[in-house]
C-alpha cells in the first residue's frame, strides 16, 4: 500500500512541490543578491541602540526599510511570502488527502 501512496504523491503532489520549491529558491536568490545583509544590520543596531524594543517601533521600520528597496526586492520579499503560504496550504491538503484516503 505504501508504493501506491508513493506513485499517489509522485504524481499528484511532488511536480506542485517541485514548482513551488523552485520559484521559492529565485525568490530568495534575488533576494540575496540585492539585498546588502551589512545595511541591514547597521539599521537594525541604531533600533537597539535606542533602546527600542517595542514591536510596533520594530513594524514600523520594517515598513520603512521595506518601502525605501527597490521594487525586485519588494517583489521577491511578496513572493516569496506568497509562494511559503501556498506550500503550506498545498502540504496541509494534501497530507488531509492522504489521511482521509487512508481511513476509506
Amino acid at each position: 500500500m505504501r508504493r501506491v501512496y508513493f506513485i499517489w504523491f509522485a504524481k499528484k503532489i511532488f511536480p506542485y512541490l517541485l514548482i513551488e520549491l523552485t520559484l521559492f529558491a529565485s525568490f530568495f536568490y534575488l533576494i540575496g543578491r540585492y539585498v546588502f545583509v551589512s545595511k541591514v544590520l547597521q539599521y537594525a543596531s541604531q533600533i537597539l541602540a535606542n533602546n527600542s524594543i517595542d514591536p510596533a517601533i520594530w513594524s514600523v521600520f520594517a515598513l520603512h526599510v521595506f518601502f525605501k528597496t527597490e521594487f525586485v526586492v519588494q517583489l521577491s520579499i511578496l513572493g516569496s511570502l506568497a509562494v511559503t503560504i501556498l506550500i503550506f496550504k498545498n502540504f496541509i491538503t494534501s497530507f488531509t488527502q492522504l489521511t482521509l484516503a487512508k481511513e476509506l
